[in-house]
Parts: C-alpha cells; structure tokens; sequence
C-alpha cells in the first residue's frame, strides 16, 4: 500500500497573497518534499480537465474512465490502466516553479491532448486489446521493443498527427505500437476533430475506423484490468523540490 500523504496545507494563490512575500514562500516550497506539499486532482486546477475528458469518453459512449495519480511526469505505467500527471499541474504556484525553472509549463490544449493520448494507452491495458489478432494486424506486436530514441518518416501518412513532441514533430505515433493506438484514440476522442475529412486520403483511416468501431463494441463492457502498481505516485516522492529539478537540469545536459 502506498505511503499516506502527510497532513499540510494545500497550497494555493492565497497562501502566496497571505505571505507578503513570494520568495520567501517559493524558498520554502523548494525546501519541502514533494510528498508533504497535500497535493491531490480534486479541486486543484487539474480537476476541470478531468472531468473534461470524462465528458468527451461519455459522448463516445465510453463509460470506462481510468484512474489518475499525481506523479513526477506525464505516463502510464507499463500495462496499468492508470494515468499520471505532473505534480506540478495541480498548483498554481508550483505551475509558476515549473516554468521558473525548466522555462515551460503545459498549456490548457497541450493538457488535454496528453490525457487523450494517456487515455489511450489506458484503456488498451485495460481491456488488453493489445491481444485480439486485428489490434496487432493494423498496430503491430506489442511485444516490439520499446527505444526512447526512433527514426520516423515525417512524410508517413500511415500515422495520425496529434501530439508535438520537441524532437520529432507530430510523428509521435510511430513510437510503437502502442503509441500508434494512443494516438490514433486520442485523435478519434478529440471533440471536432474532424478525422473523417481530415485522414479520408490517408492510409491512417483504416485505423481510426478500427478504433471507431472497436470503442463502439467496448461501450459499458467491464475492463479486465483494473489496477496495477502506480510508479512513484506523488506520496513517495520523498526528495525536496529543488532537488527535483536539479536532478532535471542535470539530467537535460546529458541529453544535450
């Protein structure tokens, strides 16, 4: 069982107001562990975009909704139906460290395209469709090994184009597998997407049709998969906030 939050008080703007003074407040949140700030989705800022996506799977008539965590990045840990979401996102004041420190912060649309994507991956693992024959026919194996690093054609039409990643564009679909089903959902969820006309010439088509018909089957069914161990929910990060992104800023000159 996961270690229990420890009791303090969540932070918000009025906390910032109260103190007279911001730097003393944002020294003192960089000296605290992560898991002592009482962070949680409900009735932070990240609660609207929740209960958002819930709207948009209900209005596909999808009433499966997987659960979320606080954690340390975006994700789904590997074959748990179970999203996380950046710490950082349900705080408007540590929203401010982030962009303070690292010089970006998600905005409201790049928020909601990561929770379709992760929505995707969530209830492949949930029903494990990765297993039916016709999921890996138009997806390929899941079993294919996972690399960080790949080399996508940019030119490729037999992949949707939804998320912008840095270093790859919009060609994040051709990951993996299972990144190619996250993203052709995410595209297929999307409110006004349009993918019909949008991906009517497209070889990618066939897969929003398979994904189309495939979630129109899944409806009310009962997920196979319900839970699974959460990697490093917020309640076990135990390191301070400025060791957090110093490991970051480490961590992104080895890349560079």
């Amino acid at each position: 069982m996961a270690a229990q939050v420890c009791e303090r008080p969540r932070l918000s703007n009025r906390a910032w107001a109260r103190s007279g003074n911001g730097n003393t407040l944002r020294q003192g949140l960089l000296q605290s562990r992560i898991c002592d700030l009482g962070l949680r989705i409900k009735g932070s800022p990240l609660e609207p975009f929740t209960r958002q996506l819930e709207r948009e799977l209900s209005a596909k008539g999808v009433y499966y909704v997987p659960k979320f965590y606080l954690t340390d990045g975006w994700g789904c840990p590997d074959q748990v139906p179970a999203i996380g979401i950046p710490f950082y996102l349900a705080s408007p004041l540590l929203g401010q460290i982030e962009r303070e420190q690292t010089g970006d912060l998600e905005d409201s649309q790049t928020i909601m395209q990561l929770l379709r994507h992760e929505t995707g991956h969530a209830i492949n693992y949930a029903f494990r469709l990765w297993e039916d024959p016709r999921w890996r026919e138009i997806f390929g194996p899941f079993s294919k090994p996972y690399r960080e690093a790949f080399h996508p054609n940019p030119w490729s039409r037999r992949f949707v184009r939804h998320i912008r990643c840095w270093s790859y564009g919009c060609t994040y679909a051709q990951k993996h597998p299972d990144d190619d089903f996250a993203e052709t959902f995410a595209v297929w969820l999307t409110p006004r997407s349009g993918w019909r006309r949008r991906y009517r010439d497209w070889p990618a088509i066939q897969k929003l049709r398979y994904v189309d018909r495939l979630m129109r089957n899944l409806g009310a069914c009962r997920p196979k998969c319900r839970g699974g161990k959460l990697f490093e929910p917020v309640s076990e990060l135990t390191m301070p906030l400025a060791e957090y992104y110093r490991r970051r800023i480490k961590g992104y000159g080895r890349a560079g």
